[in-house]
């Protein structure tokens, strides 16, 4: 038994001096807002090796950055796929960055004596103040029936200033949703809203009469939704069982795309 325990206390020490001996680079982090390009003090910073399973991989670092934004943390060069730092605060959306191996490899580990605290930021965190994002799909007054919705993410678009609500017009049962890649990527389509044009709402609950909007799926940049009562939404679940697959069969040019109008009462 004493052996048994000598070899456990010897694996964990060797576990421990493997992760020790990783020669750590400084890595301070910049961590702004992402419209005012403010430091934002107080964030915590979390750099983590994401994709590794070893248990010997390197230590996490994590840190909180001071009033300068600035968070002081280390990261050795390890495994191929890098690095994960992510940044949280009161107030804004966490987000985060992924730092290939190569980049971590090229920073010049500290110096006998060095303050590396005074190092410049080699990484920048940007994020978004509340409230959260979100994507609305208006639907014209009286519309039941399914939903097509084509997401198209863009690189090349910024978020206008402080917009944090971004809204979509479904025509015959169809919408395009373009929009930036940093919005669309953070709202997932079954966190997607609704509402008529007339400003009514349209909510998930939906019963034997009840109206409501909700998610049906999707593959892709193609997803589907269900404006409809509750045996109407467990219809297209059927359909959409029966269909090969329903995501990739395009409508016919001219034909209605989806759903059907019911005349307002």
């Amino acid at each position: 038994m004493g052996n048994l325990r000598f070899g456990l206390v010897f694996l964990l020490a060797l576990a421990s001096g493997c992760q020790i001996l990783y020669r750590y680079r400084p890595v301070p982090v910049l961590v702004r807002d992402a419209e005012t390009k403010q430091p934002i003090a107080h964030a915590d910073v979390h750099l983590s090796y994401p994709l590794s399973r070893d248990s010997l991989a390197p230590f996490d670092s994590v840190e909180r950055t001071g009033a300068d934004g600035i968070a002081h943390l280390r990261a050795a060069p390890y495994g191929d796929f890098g690095v994960r730092i992510e940044a949280s605060a009161p107030g804004y959306l966490s987000d985060q960055i992924s730092v290939s191996t190569e980049a971590i490899q090229h920073i010049e580990p500290a110096h006998f004596f060095e303050e590396a605290e005074r190092r410049k930021p080699v990484f920048v965190v940007e994020m978004y103040s509340e409230p959260r994002f979100t994507v609305e799909l208006v639907v014209p007054p009286g519309y039941r029936g399914r939903i097509r919705a084509e997401i198209e993410p863009r690189d090349d678009m910024a978020v206008p200033p402080h917009q944090r609500a971004f809204r979509y017009e479904v025509v015959d049962g169809f919408v395009c949703i373009k929009g930036p890649s940093l919005v669309l990527r953070r709202v997932y389509p079954s966190d997607y809203r609704a509402c008529y044009a007339d400003g009514a709402p349209l909510t998930g609950e939906m019963t034997l009469q009840k109206v409501g909007f909700r998610w049906l799926g999707g593959q892709d940049k193609e997803q589907y939704f269900v404006v409809g009562t509750q045996p109407e939404y467990d219809m297209e679940r059927r359909c959409v069982a029966d269909e090969e697959p329903y995501s990739r069969q395009p409508a016919a040019p001219g034909a209605p795309r989806g759903g059907r109008r019911h005349r307002s009462e």
